[in-house]
């Protein structure tokens, strides 16, 4: 049998938000190939078009969202094969400010930014996977970080000897994300340690007193604040074991302040920030030392 020809005509662009999330698209059932599996945006190259113009005219087409070409980082070429022949695949990345409420989807069932820690639970397109290492090696050094006026942030997760985690559910005076569920923190203060914000905010909230000594650092994680400040803002975030109830909880801001399930954590609302820091909390080593 001859060989089949590898074609060069498709191309893909992935946008990074600050927190190192990458823009995919689900596709439907109604796709010619790959149906109901999760790919980059892009598609065929026009006649004539090079390969950074296709990706850039098919992320506008199917996003809305017009990068600046010089943007357009290259991640190389990588050949796929797909139930019509072999092809080259061309991949392009670039980093953004932008989030999903900026995302307008004109193809497929969504678009939308994706957690790197699940992508490869995902049922991928072939070529998307081929892509994946060469993406996250760009994106570890050009993810973008929050701007110079960044706000500064920080919080703690409690978790008591079930396992489960201290969660608050905001009531609707907030101005950021009211009636979801988030992390009992908020504001560091000028010239405050995030560790000792973390600990004040802890207090303030919920009046339980910790000596820093009994919190560990989880890491720092951008949100987006912008519908509310304009920025992409930092936390720190810290965790810490303890022998308490929901009947130690001082419940002094928000809706309530308990002790939640995390089989039970995808079915609430959550915050911005926390849609990112609780399930990487949950998959952590930092949380397996702590929970029974």
């Amino acid at each position: 049998m001859p060989e089949q020809p590898v074609r060069t005509d498709y191309v893909c662009l992935t946008l990074v938000d600050p927190r190192g999330w990458f823009l995919m698209q689900e596709r439907d059932e109604h796709a010619p190939v790959w149906p109901d599996t999760w790919c980059f945006p892009g598609g065929g190259l026009e006649p004539g078009e090079s390969p950074r113009d296709g990706a850039l005219r098919e992320l506008a087409e199917e996003t809305g969202i017009e990068p600046a070409p010089g943007e357009a980082h290259d991640l190389g070429e990588f050949e796929v094969a797909s139930p019509h022949g072999r092809f080259r695949y061309h991949a392009f990345a670039a980093p953004t400010e932008l989030g999903d409420r900026d995302v307008d989807c004109q193809e497929g069932r969504q678009i939308v930014f994706v957690d790197p820690a699940v992508v490869d639970d995902l049922p991928l397109v072939d070529s998307t996977r081929r892509v994946l290492h060469a993406l996250r090696t760009w994106a570890a050094d050009h993810t973008p970080a929050p701007g110079p006026d960044a706000r500064a942030f920080a919080g703690v997760v409690l978790v008591d000897r079930r396992g489960w985690i201290l969660l608050q559910e905001r009531d609707e005076h907030p101005l950021i994300d009211p009636d979801c569920w988030g992390l009992s923190g908020g504001h560091l203060e000028p010239g405050e340690q995030p560790r000792d914000g973390a600990l004040r905010e802890l207090e303030e909230e919920t009046g339980v007193r910790l000596a820093a000594t009994d919190v560990h650092e989880l890491g720092v994680f951008a949100n987006d604040h912008r519908e509310s400040y304009g920025t992409w803002d930092r936390m720190w975030v810290y965790a810490a074991a303890v022998d308490l109830t929901d009947d130690d909880i001082d419940c002094r801001e928000g809706r309530q302040i308990v002790f939640v399930d995390p089989a039970t954590v995808p079915g609430l609302r959550l915050t911005r920030g926390a849609e990112g820091i609780v399930p990487a909390f949950l998959r952590s080593d930092l949380y397996a030392s702590m929970a029974p």
